[in-house]
């Protein structure tokens, strides 16, 4: 018997054991792992805002969906990803989801929980409020909210219709096989008291009386004005050869906006085109201002208010506000908290940098 037919043999006594050879056929997803540069399968993509408004507004027509779902959503989907048979697998990138979500007038998004933390950035609208954990926080345009993981949350609205961006990192918890959901008995949580909110225990000044492990793990929510008027403070500083006048979105003890997850939001100045870089994070971004020009990998990608676009990990990128003018503001979140938590994470500046 020939070495091959031992070794045919061999694989098939192996799998019915369960059990591989290494010299098993590599395939090219395989392959690329053998570089001294992470590969991805994430792809750059930009998704248009008319395009988006016009479905957000299709779903907003309708009623009850007809019991398929409670919440008016659209996912944003990666064209790499768009055929995964799973739902869970049908992301923005590997690790992270952005999705398109409406509330209409009168409309009530019932409380549950989940341990994937997730955020709500606000784009059009007002008059709804997100209650977190008790607390009712109301939804302004450009402000940020936090669900952090197993926070119980849903949404209200006495106002006019109000849309949103929802960030969550459950394809990474997907991927962990740890993910957890449950709905709030009897639909609706009850509200804190003003004294036990968040938003005094968050700030620049704190309650004396009460210990420092008791503070809130989390400010749940950035208001743009606030924000706003820091990118504006910063205007005429250096900001970053990278991205900008660029803010963090911090937690109460300066750490990232949540364990998983880092939103930030940046200005670029007018005219400005920054340096390239690449880091070995995923991240999203959102045109919530203005409009400009993304290079990602030698691509040019064009982005006007309302879009929503994805960088790959490893790709070298850099941005260019279109108008002489004009700030441009960029929202993004990425999954740099996970690769720095696991001692991986790795930026390099591009070339001239």
């Amino acid at each position: 018997m020939s070495e091959e037919a031992i070794l045919r043999e061999l694989d098939q006594k192996l799998r019915a054991l369960s059990v591989e050879g290494l010299w098993s056929p590599a395939s090219e997803a395989d392959m690329a792992t053998y570089s001294k540069d992470p590969h991805t399968s994430v792809q750059p993509h930009v998704w248009k805002w008319p395009a988006l408004y016009e479905a957000i507004q299709t779903v907003a027509s309708m009623h009850g969906l007809d019991g398929k779902a409670e919440r008016r959503v659209l996912r944003l989907i990666n064209p790499a990803y768009k055929d995964q048979q799973n739902r869970r697998q049908r992301t923005t990138t590997h690790t992270m989801l952005m999705t398109l979500q409406l509330l209409k007038p009168g409309e009530v998004a019932h409380d549950h929980r989940h341990n994937f933390a997730a955020f709500r950035f606000i784009l059009k609208g007002s008059g709804a409020y997100t209650v977190v954990e008790g607390e009712k926080i109301p939804m302004n345009e450009g402000d940020l909210i936090l669900t952090p993981s197993m926070t119980w949350h849903g949404h209200r609205n006495g106002g006019e219709p109000v849309v949103w961006l929802d960030g969550l990192d459950n394809p990474l918890l997907f991927l962990l096989q740890a993910i957890t959901w449950e709905a709030f008995p009897g639909g609706l949580q009850p509200m804190k008291p003003v004294s036990d909110l968040t938003a005094p225990r968050v700030g620049a000044t704190r309650p004396v009386w009460e210990q420092i492990v008791n503070r809130p793990a989390y400010n749940l929510h950035y208001k743009w004005q606030d924000t706003w008027e820091n990118l504006q403070r910063l205007s005429d500083g250096p900001g970053s050869p990278f991205d900008g006048v660029a803010l963090e979105y911090v937690s109460p003890d300066g750490g990232h906006t949540m364990p998983t997850l880092s939103c930030g939001i940046q200005m670029l100045r007018p005219g400005e085109i920054t340096q390239t870089h690449r880091h070995n994070c995923s991240t999203i971004y959102h045109a919530f201002r203005g409009s400009g020009t993304t290079i990602i990998d030698g691509q040019r990608f064009d982005w006007e208010q309302g879009d929503c676009f994805v960088v790959p990990l490893w790709s070298r990128h850099g941005h260019r506000n279109a108008s002489q003018a004009d700030p441009a503001v960029l929202f993004s979140v990425s999954d740099r908290p996970v690769m720095e938590a696991l001692k991986l994470y790795r930026e390099e500046a591009g070339e001239g940098a």
